[in-house]
């Protein structure tokens, strides 16, 4: 059976490290520990042999350039491998 990994904005900040910044309206650390995150559980998943739905939590309009991070690494992810990086992703 599949199973879905989603990543919130604050565990996302979490995976790439507290000592790492995450100002207001960049959102650097959850950008990077989501879209880390997501190439992790790739590569991961298929040493335990189950298909894995990689998904974004809830995104307000004020995580907004989360999202927009981690689409740009959608998009280039794509560009390279002709599937997105992330499965799905919320928004409000």
């Amino acid at each position: 059976r599949p199973v879905t990994i989603q990543f919130s904005e604050g565990g996302a900040a979490f995976f790439a490290g507290k000592g790492l910044p995450n100002e207001k309206g960049k959102l650097q650390a959850s950008i990077l520990g989501a879209v880390c995150g997501a190439h992790y559980v790739r590569q991961v998943a298929p040493a335990y042999g189950i298909p894995v739905f990689v998904h974004s939590d809830h995104c307000a309009t004020k995580l907004l350039p989360w999202f927009d991070g981690m689409l740009e690494s959608d998009e280039a992810f794509f560009a390279k491998h002709g599937e997105p990086l992330f499965s799905s992703h919320m928004l409000d």
